[in-house]
């Protein structure tokens, strides 16, 4: 066998090794998200609106993030249905509130979660019952004014 024979074959088995070792990463790090949703807990809230909101924003208790949006779909009544990923271990009575709001004045969008007082949890696949929705900025903007406009003229001679 020839010098360059020899050469091409280690270049073989060492592309071959390569590639081995590529597919096993693949396959374990897929392994490990698959698991790794075993540990998450997942609770879900409606809204009527939910402007700004996407799949992986925040979501806050008492201002801290603690979990994110995993999941966002149309019920038949077209209502927004948010699945909130929580890890285990995070504990929601049955009777907490989720709201949407604003980071600062135009800053990013995330859901607060108020937890409630209730003894009773929140099982993972459960429900949040109170829900507030996205305030518009526009539509505030738009109600300032019109009630400005109707106390000028109310106040007018």
């Amino acid at each position: 066998m020839s010098r360059a024979e020899r050469r091409e074959y280690a270049v073989g088995i060492l592309a071959t090794l390569v590639i081995l070792a590529v597919l096993s990463f693949t396959a374990m790090s897929n392994r490990r998200r698959a698991e790794g949703a075993d540990t998450a807990f997942h609770v879900t809230a409606e809204f009527g609106r939910a402007d700004g909101v996407s799949v992986g924003s925040p979501v806050r208790i008492a201002g801290m993030e603690i979990g994110k949006v995993a999941r966002m779909t149309l019920d038949p009544r077209f209502r927004a249905l948010i699945t909130l990923e929580f890890p285990r271990g995070v504990d929601l009575p049955d009777d907490s509130a989720a709201s949407i709001q604003t980071d600062g004045l135009f800053g990013q969008k995330f859901i607060e979660v108020q937890p409630g007082g209730s003894e009773t949890l929140l099982k993972s696949g459960g429900r949040i019952s109170y829900a507030q929705d996205s305030v518009i900025l526009e539509d505030l903007i738009a109600t300032i004014v019109a009630r400005a406009k109707a106390s000028r003229a109310g106040t007018s001679p």
